[in-house]
């Protein structure tokens, strides 16, 4: 089974390697991106007895809402640096700013479905009120700091690990630019983002791979006051 999830991320992999859209699309009023979900089994998953579409189907529905929140209203997040000297763990958390409704989420799209090499794809839709068309414009007329990260998970933690692997690739976004902008290491940094691009979601090495483009606003850097 597992050679076979393998064979199957392989093919999936040439795929996602390609550009995600092929012309200019301004994502202002309609946000668009592509999702995809295997129609195996998943790891420690029954088959569905009827259709076999059913759990893809759900999984793609699942994680939609979540990845919208952030190209919609945005994230939150705290990050606390590794710091081996003061002997601190790194940690970092990430929540949206504000959940889909339930209309809202009924309102999402799943366009053109199709598969190939048993790996169902389709387009996700979701068109901007006026209102977060406003918020859509507030963070690109202001200037933020771009930001972009890479994030992995796991392809056994199933869909679960493309959550996981959106709070990886926003964490390095964050950690990289501390790094180049930040002279000294912080003690905590806090702000908020906002999905500026498309997200890409494939494979690599057998693992999810999330990358992610944001705008950022620092709410608070904490300095250490002393060593």
């Amino acid at each position: 089974m597992e050679r076979r999830i393998q064979k199957i991320v392989f093919v999936f992999l040439i795929v996602t390697l390609l550009p995600i859209f092929s012309q200019d699309v301004s994502q202002e009023r309609m946000v668009r991106f592509s999702l995809w979900a295997s129609t195996e089994i998943y790891p420690g998953v029954e088959k569905p007895e009827k259709d076999a579409l059913a759990l893809p189907v759900q999984k793609i529905k699942e994680i939609s809402p979540f990845i919208l929140s952030g190209m919609v209203y945005g994230w939150h997040f705290e990050y606390v640096p590794y710091d081996k000297a003061r002997g601190v763990a790194e940690y970092f958390e990430f929540t949206p700013l504000q959940e889909l409704s339930e209309a809202e989420i009924k309102s999402i799209n799943y366009a053109k479905p199709w598969i190939k090499d048993s790996i169902l794809n389709c387009w996700v839709e979701f068109r901007r009120s006026d209102a977060q068309i406003h918020i859509y414009r507030g963070w690109k007329s202001v200037l933020h700091p771009r930001i972009k990260g890479e994030g992995y998970a796991k392809l056994s933690e199933g869909f679960e690990g493309i959550q996981k692997a959106c709070g990886e690739s926003l964490k390095m976004a964050v950690r990289n630019y501390e790094r180049k902008w930040i002279k000294t290491k912080p003690k905590e940094i806090s702000g908020t983002v906002f999905i500026s691009e498309a997200p890409k979601i494939g494979v690599d090495a057998g693992r999810y791979k999330v990358t992610l483009d944001f705008f950022m606003e620092t709410d608070r850097i904490i300095e250490y006051k002393t060593f």
